[in-house]
């Protein structure tokens, strides 16, 4: 737990550093496709991963999705699943899994059309022997809206 007392003290000093560092605005649906090409050749259902984020001055709340391939397991992440904070270019994100109870602490950062997501630390163990089925690693693609269609 000292790692992320350490880590969570970094995130509060940037931020009260960044006055400069207007936050970038992370609201909006963002997806991955986990399937590979062979199982997106077979047509194979479900595979993805996705985060509906809305994002009020710094702050940042949200729900998430994650279906396995073959939609054997699901989590979806009930309303505020996600919550966390902008910085600049990069958002620090609690994801709370409605399968386990589980709250994993991760990074995302904008790169142009693309939100990249790498989960740091798992914060909160909730229920063992299943997994809480939040992405680990991705490059996410925000999804058009329908008023730019």
């Amino acid at each position: 737990m000292e790692s992320l007392k350490t880590y969570l003290l970094r995130v509060l000093l940037i931020s009260s550093c960044a006055a400069s560092a207007h936050a970038q605005d992370f609201s909006g649906e963002w997806s991955i496709d986990l399937r590979s090409e062979q199982q997106k050749q077979q047509m194979a259902e479900c595979g993805a991963a996705h985060f509906n984020l809305t994002q009020a001055g710094e702050r940042i709340t949200g729900s998430h999705q994650f279906y396995t391939v073959g939609c054997g397991r699901i989590n979806e992440g009930g309303p505020e699943s996600v919550n966390g904070i902008a910085i600049g270019n990069t958002a620090i994100l609690s994801v709370r899994s409605e399968r386990t109870g589980t709250i994993v602490l991760g990074k995302a950062t904008l790169e142009g059309d693309s939100l990249s997501w790498e989960s740091l630390e798992e914060i909160y163990p909730g229920l063992q022997g299943d997994s809480p089925l939040i992405l680990g690693k991705g490059l996410l693609k925000k999804a058009s809206s329908p008023t730019s269609q």
